[in-house]
């Protein structure tokens, strides 16, 4: 009897030590809690927080403290040679849609919508943000994850990711008419081989509003480009890089350029559609596509094909991979598509930009002002063009809800001033997924309801699903 009340007082202490374990450290959230499957291990995510293969071992053995109990921090992957090893995104606790597979292909992300939002004045712009490079990236990326960029929720919540999407990536790209970050590759140029070139410049040598450089990047006798090499973040963690980087002697092709130059593909620089940028994002981006480190061999790519572009859809804010994987932390990280899936665009901002744009109200810069008010604006039209209406800082439910501090105000001072036009009149092309305005639950729909389909909560049927009357 006495054995036994030992065993059990025994039990019931380390029952209520593990309780205690699990409760100040969130628990086991890794991707191998209970074991990964023949032929995968549990390896580490260095895009998420610097973390070693080593140290994620013992979490598919029911570890509880770092780093198995932050989310997407370890993962099951497969240890074949040559197989993708893809990071996994964080889930929104949203079902996946199981009859709206493919947005495009269902008639929701539509040509017609796609160009009511992406009007690049730019030539390089036209040629790279393309509606069918949007989505061959939708596909590639949601290939490779459970989590789906625009599969998840209702109808409306897919338009809503669409939405919040487009309205970043517009904004970071100067309405998709930037390529890549210019003070970093001032008058590029094609070689005869087939590669851009470009001329770096330092920030104070560079004229933001000519776009040109009044020094040589590599006027002194020993000096080389070191821009977003990070030494420390190389092999598993991020490309290999080479912080002494020499211009070319001569741009193939063009006997009179001898001064300045480099290969684009030689630096990591500000790229896509929602920004990329450093070694550590490019192998990131890379992997999260499937692809292995081939961005790293060809960072390029990313300014000049349409697919990379949008799977990184990224100038100063770097793609789907940016917007459904970069996390501010608690144990449980967030995602700007988990924000924009509880409905709360301002969360996505904060997650993206942080304190570059939040606060966003009027005691910053001018210049801080104008670019979160270009934000709103095309918030609102790409939500015109989706037909749906976008939250600026609904947090309904307290827990990983964010805000962005000041945007309202920006947003309400808008409409009074008319200074955005487009949120004057966007409510009058949201679309109802229901005759009676009530928002429909579609097949493999989960969790929380989407934004709203209408300002009212009802909204006119006969406006197309493209966002514009028939």
């Amino acid at each position: 009897m006495t054995r036994n009340l030992l065993a059990s007082a025994s039990f019931a202490y380390a029952y209520s030590l593990l309780s205690i374990v699990c409760a100040q450290t969130g628990g086991n959230l890794s991707n191998c809690r209970g074991g990964c499957s023949g032929g995968q291990q549990c390896v580490g995510n260095p895009f998420s927080q610097p973390v070693e293969d080593a140290e994620c071992r013992t979490c598919a053995q029911g570890r509880y403290w770092w780093p198995c109990n932050f989310e997407t921090l370890c993962f099951c992957s497969s240890v074949e040679v040559g197989s993708p090893r893809v990071p996994p995104a964080p889930k929104s606790g949203f079902r996946q849609n199981e009859e709206i597979l493919d947005p495009c292909q269902a008639g929701i992300m539509t040509e017609e919508a796609f160009n009511q939002v992406v009007q690049p004045s730019s030539e390089e712009g036209r040629a790279l943000y393309t509606y069918d490079g949007f989505c061959q990236a939708i596909n590639q990326f949601n290939k490779y994850h459970d989590e789906k960029f625009a599969g998840m929720g209702t109808e409306i919540n897919i338009r809503a990711d669409l939405a919040a999407f487009l309205a970043h990536a517009a904004t970071d790209t100067y309405n998709f008419s930037v390529t890549r970050e210019e003070m970093h590759c001032v008058d590029p140029v094609a070689g005869s081989d087939g590669q851009t070139y470009c001329k770096p410049c330092k920030e104070e040598h560079y004229n933001f509003e000519s776009k040109s450089c009044s020094q040589d990047y590599f006027a002194g006798e020993d000096s080389s480009y070191s821009e977003y090499c990070d030494l420390t973040r190389q092999g598993s963690m991020g490309c290999m890089c080479d912080k002494s980087v020499r211009p070319v002697s001569l741009v193939p092709g063009h006997a009179d350029l001898t001064t300045g130059y480099m290969s684009a593909d030689d630096a990591y620089l500000t790229r896509g559609s929602i920004e990329l940028k450093w070694n550590y994002d490019y192998l990131g981006a890379s992997m999260s596509m499937g692809d292995g480190e081939y961005l790293c061999e060809n960072p390029d790519l990313v300014a000049t094909s349409p697919r990379h572009a949008c799977e990184n859809f990224g100038l100063r804010g770097a793609g789907l991979y940016k917007y459904m994987e970069k996390m501010i932390f608690g144990t449980q990280g967030t995602s700007a598509h988990k924000q924009v899936m509880k409905e709360n665009f301002g969360g996505s901002v904060e997650v993206l930009y942080g304190d570059l744009e939040c606060p966003s109200n009027q005691w910053t810069s001018a210049k801080h002002v104008t670019q979160v008010k270009e934000r709103v604006r095309n918030m609102c039209k790409a939500g015109a063009a989706l037909g749906v209406f976008l939250e600026v800082d609904k947090c309904d439910t307290p827990k990983d809800c964010l805000q962005c501090e000041g945007l309202r105000e920006i947003y309400d001072q808008c409409i009074a001033d008319g200074s955005c036009p487009e949120c004057s009149t966007w409510t009058q092309f949201l679309i109802s997924v229901a005759p009676t305005g009530e928002k429909k639950e579609t097949k493999g729909s989960g969790a929380p309801s989407g934004p709203r389909s209408a300002a009212s909560g009802a909204a006119d049927s006969s406006i197309s699903r493209a966002g514009s009357r028939p």
